[in-house]
């Protein structure tokens, strides 16, 4: 068995190097060589290692046997093994995430000997886990507050509908009261009531199916998608009394992506307008949406008249708890989890400018969001 000292140059190199473990295993796959950082990202001394074989020190129960088969197959038919991010196995059962490389040294002579180069990867992982946690909570809490905009929504869509119902409810009895009411009077206000009774069971419907929206790819018509948002924003903008133009463009776009999502980022924007419209008192408030279909792209873009967004503060609408808004409830991650869910999970891109546009030959100034999302 070849052993290292640390009077081979090689070994003192090796042994200099920070951060990089460096483990030298013989044909047996047993520890020939344990630098100083093996020591710090695996737990075991030298003295510990020094012998042992690779599987009985940081091999998972799990990866034993194909790791055991990919280092025999690399000896006996020259199949190397690939370079690539492993969870392995600290003394004290912990997982250690490293990229780990692999040299065959003396691979001609009848002692070859194999060598893992390891970059511990396991605080980054650590990192990159605490913010999808955050970005977990983050989400949430833009969803409820979605929530409740939605429940504002629900209450001011179902006002009209149980007024229509008890009027003629009210009538029906008002006139079997006085005796005077008609087969003919009876059916139709009858099918009133039930036509408003589907209309309350749809709305609840289209709620339920927001808020339980998985988050799953899926080919989906993005035309119908907006229009969709815009029926669960209903109540909102028929209260706030917002016209919305939707052009014709694009009605038969589809994309492979996540649907709710781009709900989501739809009604905070639009959500978001009109906190714009109360802020600034505009009275005749306008949102114009537009889709377009580039050559591997398509292209969303809203439009309003709420006199645009400060030039000061432009380019930090779509950061973490930044608002503008006065109202203690206010949370500042609308437009953030905008962007996250645009540029992060749908892997397209969201921004903001301000716009001077005509529409029907009336000059409008205000925001406009552009979103731009891949067809594939």
């Amino acid at each position: 068995m070849n052993t290292y000292t640390k009077d081979d140059k090689f070994v003192e190199l090796i042994s200099k190097i920070p951060n990089v473990a460096v483990q030298g295993y013989n044909r047996d796959r047993t520890v020939i060589y344990w630098n100083k950082a093996s020591e710090e990202i695996y737990g075991y001394t030298y003295e510990e290692a020094f012998g042992k074989k690779l599987e009985d020190l940081i091999i998972p129960d799990f990866m034993k046997e194909g790791v055991i088969s990919h280092i025999q197959n690399w000896y006996d038919k020259g199949i190397a093994i690939p370079t690539g991010e492993l969870p392995l196995k600290h003394k004290s059962g912990s997982t250690v995430h490293v990229f780990s490389s692999h040299v065959m040294l003396k691979e001609d002579t009848s002692e070859p000997e194999m060598f893992c180069v390891d970059i511990n990867l396991t605080e980054q992982k650590r990192q990159e886990q605490l913010l999808k946690e955050k970005d977990k909570i983050l989400l949430h809490q833009s969803k409820m507050a979605s929530m409740g905009e939605m429940f504002e929504n629900i209450a001011h869509q179902w006002r009209e509908p149980l007024s229509m119902i008890a009027t003629t409810a009210s009538g029906i009895q008002l006139q079997n009261d006085f005796k005077i009411l008609s087969d003919t009077y009876l059916n139709n206000t009858l099918n009133s009531i039930i036509e408003n009774s589907q209309y309350l069971s749809q709305t609840i419907n289209d709620f339920r199916d927001f808020i339980k929206g998985e988050h799953k790819k899926i080919p989906f018509n993005v035309y119908d998608n907006i229009q969709y948002s815009l029926k669960l924003l209903e109540g909102v903008t028929n209260k706030n009394v917002i016209n919305i133009i939707m052009s014709k463009n694009g009605q038969n776009i589809k994309i492979c992506n996540y649907p709710n999502e781009l709900v989501q980022v739809i009604i905070n924007i639009i959500n978001n307008t009109k906190d714009a419209f109360i802020k600034n008192e505009i009275t005749k408030r306008c949102i114009f949406i537009d889709l377009e279909e580039l050559s591997r792209e398509i292209k969303i873009s809203i439009k309003d008249n709420a006199k645009g967004i400060n030039k000061d503060i432009i380019n930090k609408v779509f950061e973490e708890n930044f608002t503008t808004k006065e109202d203690k409830e206010a949370t500042g991650i609308g437009l953030y989890m905008s962007q996250r869910l645009i540029n992060e999970s749908m892997k397209g891109n969201i921004e903001v400018k301000n716009s001077i546009y005509t529409y029907e030959s009336v000059e409008y100034t205000g925001a406009e969001f552009i979103i731009i999302l891949n067809k594939d």
